[in-house]
């Protein structure tokens, strides 16, 4: 049997670790775009987007109320190449924008790219400073490829602080991980997350 353990320990240990946090994962899909972060968000929810095979293209809008030092926004693929994520649940051609929106109506104005980030295996973290007072939207884009379709899990925040890329991807793998199996209801016993002869965590 040639399981990965040290993946699945990882697994565990970050849902273990997660089970205190205060943040919460929020579900979506691509009928909730554009989506209204608010004024002035923090990372008090972690959002878990799932989309059907597709290409996408997904508006956060937020607007701030003052001045920010930094304002920081982190995309992040559900456990690539764990067991069989990697091939149920792909994203290709990821990337993560900021865009300035001066009249408020997200996407539909006219716009300026401010900042841009890929993501994929890695982390995308994407960091903007002095950003003035004023609408804005995040922008999260890629090619849903998995035979499922693809599953990231995303998190923004307004504050000066911004957390180390490790840590927004710890953050985001173990809350979205939960989430995850929160939504599908998984009912498979053991012998289905861990099958004789498996490589891995199977979420298929």
């Amino acid at each position: 049997m040639k399981l990965n353990m040290k993946k699945a320990l990882l697994a565990i240990a970050l849902a273990s670790a997660v089970s205190s946090a205060q943040a919460a994962t929020v579900s979506l899909t691509s009928g909730d775009f554009p989506y209204d972060l608010g004024v002035n968000p923090t990372d008090n929810n972690i959002y878990s987007v799932t989309h059907d095979v597709e290409s996408f293209f997904d508006v956060f809008t937020f607007s701030l109320t003052s001045a920010s030092d930094t304002i920081s926004s982190a995309v992040s693929l559900l456990f690539p190449g764990l067991g069989d994520v990697g091939s149920s649940y792909e994203i290709n051609n990821g990337t993560l924008s900021l865009f300035s929106d001066p009249d408020g109506d997200g996407a539909a104005g006219v716009n300026v790219q401010i900042a841009t980030a890929n993501f994929g295996d890695s982390t995308g973290v994407l960091a903007y400073n002095n950003a003035a007072a004023g609408s804005y939207y995040w922008a999260v884009a890629g090619d849903a490829v998995g035979s499922n379709g693809g599953v990231y899990l995303y998190a923004a925040n307004t504050a000066a602080i911004v957390p180390e890329p490790e840590t927004y991807a710890m953050m985001l793998a173990g809350l979205g991980l939960i989430g995850f199996i929160g939504r599908r209801r998984l009912s498979k016993g053991a012998s289905d997350m861990f099958p004789q002869g498996g490589s891995g965590l199977n979420f298929a």
